[in-house]
């Protein structure tokens, strides 16, 4: 905590804390789905295109002199016969590797970076706080940050489907896409509160602490979450009303 104690940290603005940093989660789950769209239409438009075959032409520049070329073109077979695979650049360039075979280059496997939770986590939360112009804060020394904050913003990271999943089947009319942000984080935490940190947070006190975080942006938003979250509960407990 800072040594002006001005920023006082309970369980509730650790909920808070929790939310932000789900919705910034949120950006980067986009990020990571726009790539992987852009990757699959890059496969896709490489499937359409047709490999060369041996009787497409290549042109060929030849050194005939002081620094004289001269361009000459041949099939791909006759420059196989002729040339033997030298200047197997000219091929790979054609989508041909080995000097003439017709598989095309693999491209290279891109490792990577492991997603580091906390290091998310104290960005998000470090950033916040220097828009309210508090003084610098060490998260980790915080009680709370390692029985609660740490625990569930990682836990929605690591079971983001499953929390998705139980979202989307108790949307009435909606689909998960269309909910509005800052309610998804809210029940995303939510949720995974309810389904895995029963012992630690209260069924009862997730759902009003939700309610109510939603409640903060729009009215609207908190009977929204409080319908969805019954939804999620009486699944939990076998359709039981």
């Amino acid at each position: 905590m800072s040594k002006t104690g001005k920023k006082k940290f309970d369980r509730r603005t650790m909920r808070s804390f929790a939310v932000s940093a789900v919705f910034a989660y949120d950006f980067i789950l986009k990020e990571a789905a726009e790539a992987e769209k852009e990757k699959k239409k890059e496969a896709e438009a490489a499937a359409r295109k047709k490999p060369p075959k041996p009787n497409d032409s290549v042109v060929i520049n030849k050194v005939v002199g002081k620094g004289t070329r001269r361009r000459s073109r041949m099939t791909l077979l006759e420059y196989e016969e002729k040339y033997n695979g030298k200047n197997s650049e000219v091929l790979q360039l054609l989508g041909y590797k080995n000097g003439g075979s017709e598989e095309p280059e693999e491209p290279a496997e891109v490792a990577e970076k492991p997603f580091d939770t906390e290091e998310f986590i104290q960005d998000v939360l470090s950033s916040q706080l220097e828009e309210e112009g508090a003084d610098e804060i060490i998260f980790a020394d915080l009680p709370d940050y390692n029985e609660y904050l740490f625990p569930v913003v990682n836990g929605v990271i690591e079971n983001i489907g499953e929390i998705d999943g139980y979202i989307g089947r108790n949307l009435t009319g909606w689909s998960i896409d269309r909910v509005k942000r800052t309610d998804l984080a809210v029940l995303r935490v939510a949720v995974f509160e309810l389904v895995h940190f029963r012992d630690t947070v209260p069924l009862q006190i997730a759902i009003n602490e939700a309610v109510e975080a939603a409640k903060a942006s729009d009215v609207k938003s908190g009977a929204f979450v409080n319908g969805v979250l019954a939804g999620v509960v009486r699944e939990l407990e076998g359709g039981a009303k």
